[in-house]
């Protein structure tokens, strides 16, 4: 009676520990996790979902095709950040970032073949109105060397974005 009674012991003590350091971990109930707030130390990236949140179709990861295109062609992000407030680069003759700039604008989509996509500069860059698009397009036209040419037509589409900016205010 007395050894069953050990065994018995340990395997209750056994079974509460085990109940316990279940308790401590976020339970999968189909795609959300529900969590012990008691245990919980608020670091978010310990919790993990089974389902990823469903995408526009159209989606593009400016961030994914951004590290892409760094690793290829290194520009410092002060270059990337200048070009989006300036429209122009700090260095208009370094061709590592005019690189850069062509894929970018290609891996994302909004430059196919030396040719601005009108849907996804109007969705993603500025409403382009009037010629905007065809100027830009001619831009950098004679130009044999495919980064300077696609960064002559990005820099006409960037400048043009931020004069229609500063001259038309959001109210």
């Amino acid at each position: 009676m007395f050894p069953v009674s050990i065994a018995l012991l340990s395997t209750l003590s056994l079974c509460g520990g085990l109940i316990s350091a279940l308790s401590d971990r976020a339970k999968d109930n189909g795609d959300i996790f529900i969590i012990d707030y008691d245990s919980f130390d608020g670091d978010v990236d310990d919790i993990s979902t089974t389902t990823e949140a469903p995408r526009d179709p159209d989606y593009i990861d400016f961030d994914a095709i951004m590290h892409g295109c760094n690793a290829s062609f290194i520009t410092p992000m002060s270059y990337v950040l200048q070009f989006n407030n300036t429209g122009k680069l700090a260095d208009e003759t370094d061709l590592t970032s005019m690189c850069y700039f062509r894929c970018f604008f290609e891996k994302s989509g909004i430059v196919e073949n030396f040719k601005l996509v009108p849907s996804i500069v109007r969705k993603y860059i500025w409403p382009a109105t009037g010629d905007s698009i065809e100027y830009c397009e001619s831009q950098g036209i004679s130009e044999p060397n495919a980064c300077k040419r696609t960064y002559a037509i990005v820099q006409c589409a960037m400048m043009r974005a931020l004069t229609d900016a500063r001259n038309k205010p959001m109210v």
